[in-house]
């Protein structure tokens, strides 16, 4: 086995034989190389092309429940036992046991039709002009068009003191177009994003076409519609909004690193009903081409599917390596990183809702007056409380059971667990939605999902 180029199998077993031995009860190496290309299209010109490639290592070690971590864009023996040996200087005592990695495990996605790192930039730059030309048509009040287009390829190996030896080819892709409307009496934007773990035979003209015309069609409906009056009421969220709730309102209170510190509304709750019975939450890094989908996280764990709530109670968490080993339990694969420079931490991948039994055309008409959320913007929420607010981007009316007329300027206001406690209608359908997460400074590709869902009764942020 020849694992890394200029590196022999010896080299590796070395290093990581000399951390275990210097102190270290864990060592790992992680080797990555990348390359992207990126471009921003406004008003029908390429405002920002950029490409390029990255590559380095990172070596982590673990002692006593202290993580040590260094890296370098240089990858050679000599570098990687320098970075070692300064790592190991704050290291006392006996190491762990070792054993060597074995045979490299590879996944290389094989799936993969078209890879995008071999397509001329003009093929790639068609789609945004396709969605600006699209744009266009719909309505005068189009006052601009965004195109972001994103697709990278990520080649990453980890070896590991515990005998792993694993590499995973990653390729990502991404689609955003955002339409702004405006006249006299103000300004609207939309969004639309597509993209995952794909070749570019994922996206086309027409689709991005097709997307840049809804993208502005829901611009310039919410500039004409009436503003909507606040108040308590019920709100039905369609799987078409995505999983941001889930994301934001539950899912980072059930990442392990924050819940063993106690930091999380969730900490010691495991066992408890923490939300309705008709609602079960998993987190699943194998779901096939999903922008939140691997084969083995940054640490080399498999893949997995994670249920942390089952009919409304709290099975556990999502882990890392290290929360694993401070909870007492084992990592589920959620360990994860924005590049060699980083260490890994706990991150979610694809969190979502699972879907009910009820169709979502009986959830809409089961509402006599209400708001339907077709499309989910940012927000804030407090992790340890549970308290959030949304902003809705694109919402409608529901009177006597049928979605009617369009409303701008509404916010969800409420707390996580409230709010999950109270939905009492779960559709057999499911939306994802695609973005990238922040936490600790670090961002990763993750997507969302969720049915359309009932709330009896959520604040509605709104002005007369």
């Amino acid at each position: 086995m020849n694992p890394l180029p200029g590196l022999a199998r010896e080299d590796i077993e070395g290093l990581l034989e000399f951390a275990i031995s210097g102190g270290s009860e864990f060592a790992e190496l992680f080797v990555e190389d990348r390359s992207s290309f990126f471009y921003l299209l406004e008003e029908g010109r390429a405002e920002k092309i950029s490409s390029g490639t990255d590559a380095g290592f990172g070596i982590r070690i673990i002692r006593s429940g202290s993580t040590f971590y260094g890296f370098s864009n240089i990858i050679t023996r000599d570098e990687m036992m320098a970075v070692a040996s300064t790592l190991l200087e704050d290291v006392d005592g006996a190491g762990g046991n070792y054993t060597p990695p074995g045979e490299v495990v590879s996944c290389r996605g094989e799936g993969v039709r078209i890879a995008a790192e071999d397509l001329p930039p003009g093929e790639k730059l068609e789609l945004g002009f396709a969605a600006d030309r699209e744009a266009r048509k719909v309505s005068g009040d189009i006052a601009q068009i965004s195109v972001r287009y994103g697709d990278s390829r990520q080649l990453v190996r980890i070896f590991n003191s515990d005998g792993a030896a694993v590499e995973d080819l990653r390729r990502q892709i991404f689609l955003n177009i955002r339409a702004v409307a405006s006249n006299r009496k103000g300004t609207q934007a939309a969004s639309r994003s597509i993209g995952g773990n794909h070749g570019f035979e994922y996206l086309n003209p027409g689709l991005a076409a097709d997307m840049a015309r809804q993208t502005a069609e829901s611009a310039v409906r919410i500039l004409h519609a009436p503003r909507i009056s606040g108040g308590s009421m019920p709100v039905v969220i369609g799987s078409e909004a995505g999983g941001t709730m889930v994301h934001e309102a539950i899912g980072h209170g059930l990442e392990g690193d924050s819940a063993c510190r106690g930091q999380s509304i969730y900490s010691g709750r495991v066992g408890e009903e923490v939300a309705s019975g008709l609602v079960t939450v998993v987190d699943d890094s194998t779901l096939e081409g999903k922008r939140g989908s691997f084969s083995f996280d940054d640490e080399g764990t498999p893949a997995g599917r994670t249920v942390l709530v089952e009919k409304g109670i709290l099975k556990g968490f999502i882990h890392s390596r290290e929360s694993a080993t401070r909870s007492g339990t084992v990592s589920t694969g959620n360990g994860r990183r924005q590049s060699f420079r980083y260490r890994p931490i706990v991150r979610m991948t694809n969190t979502m809702i699972t879907p009910g039994e009820h169709d979502p055309r009986e959830i809409i008409q089961s509402v006599e007056k209400g708001l339907y959320v077709k499309r989910m913007g940012g927000g804030q929420v407090d992790t340890s409380s549970g308290d959030f607010v949304f902003r809705v981007n694109e919402g409608y009316r529901i009177d006597n059971g049928r979605i009617t007329d369009p409303v701008r300027g509404a916010t969800l206001i409420g707390n996580g667990p409230s709010i999950l406690r109270q939905i009492d209608m779960v559709g057999n359908d499911l939306g994802f939605d695609i973005g990238t997460c922040g936490k600790d400074g670090q961002h990763v590709p993750v997507s969302d999902a969720q049915p359309t869902i009932r709330v009896p009764s959520i604040t509605v942020g709104g002005e007369e």
